[in-house]
């Protein structure tokens, strides 16, 4: 990996990482969960215009394929973020960024029942247990602090992991033949093009405090993160394999938890560290992912016993 992918990386991570704190400014701020995610698709779209028709020879597809990536609109994107928003007003954004990294738990089982391309072996099953208490820590709270929002809020999250599981499965099956700009561009327009009507006709900005962090929030989440970030995934992809590509999921987590509390005060408790130690350290055995394998990663060689690119 060269110095400027390694420095993509890191902007990647950090867009994404960002994203919890920007969707807690926003809920905090009266702006509904489905104007969020309505608004956050809309500018996405908006940012992959251009990318878009430089990939425009891509969008040739067969009408099956476009209907499935229509459908992944709505799981992958206009149902995941919703729900984050509707996480994001009772859970601390770092709480978020830490349960957002089952996404790759749900992946392995999704893939091992559907696809059957995969196994569970032992290391892989203690994975997957590891990851699961980890998710159970993060439910607990503090001892004394029980609170079905909170509890109920993490399992709305698990349900949007569960939903990029499925579509990611989904992807592997029938559109990997798709080109990932004209891929993420037709699931962020179809979004927004079903959540902007229905956030207009619920009147979710009606209560909005349009204060200028809100608004540059909400900008930064949906022409960074929803847009610009996607596009800086797609060129990891291309250029360094999907395999290295993917250890932006064991960065995202902890960047989420640091800005939560240097930003927004929020507090790290024993819970959330935990929690975060289990579930990545389960995502890290479910991936056959070890030290030496990430720095094997980042410099560009290939250990003998590496996962398949």
């Amino acid at each position: 990996m060269t110095s400027r992918q390694f420095a993509v990386l890191c902007a990647l991570a950090a867009a994404w990482g960002c994203s919890f704190l920007f969707v807690k400014v926003i809920v905090d701020a009266g702006i509904d969960p489905l104007g969020m995610s309505a608004a956050r698709t809309f500018l996405g779209a908006l940012t992959l215009i251009p990318f878009a028709w430089a990939a425009r020879a891509g969008f040739r597809q067969p009408r099956a394929v476009w209907f499935g990536m229509l459908a992944l609109g709505l799981f992958n994107f206009a149902i995941p973020w919703t729900l984050f928003g509707v996480a994001g007003q009772h859970v601390p954004s770092g709480v978020s960024a830490v349960a957002n990294a089952a996404t790759p738990l749900w992946s392995a089982i999704l893939a091992t029942v559907l696809l059957k391309s995969e196994s569970l072996g032992p290391r892989r099953i203690a994975g997957l247990g590891i990851g699961f208490a980890g998710v159970l820590v993060l439910m607990a709270g503090d001892l004394n602090d029980l609170s079905w929002g909170e509890t109920g809020s993490i399992l709305l999250i698990l349900v949007a992991t569960l939903c990029y599981a499925c579509s990611a499965v989904s992807i592997r099956k029938w559109c990997s033949g798709v080109p990932s700009v004209p891929l993420a561009t037709v699931q962020v327009a179809t979004a927004s093009a079903l959540l902007f009507p229905l956030a207009l006709g619920t009147g979710a900005y009606a209560g909005a405090e349009w204060e200028p962090n809100v608004v540059a929030s909400l900008v930064a989440l949906g022409a960074l993160g929803s847009g610009l970030a996607v596009v800086a995934y797609m060129y990891l992809i291309r250029n360094v394999g999907p395999v290295r590509a993917s250890v932006v999921t064991y960065m995202v987590p902890p960047i989420g938890v640091f800005l939560g509390w240097a930003v927004l005060d929020e507090q790290i408790g024993w819970n959330l560290a935990v929690a975060l130690v289990l579930i990545l350290t389960g995502v890290a055995l479910v991936q056959g992912v070890t030290i030496g394998w990430l720095r094997a990663r980042i410099a560009g060689a290939r250990p003998a016993l590496a996962p398949s690119e």
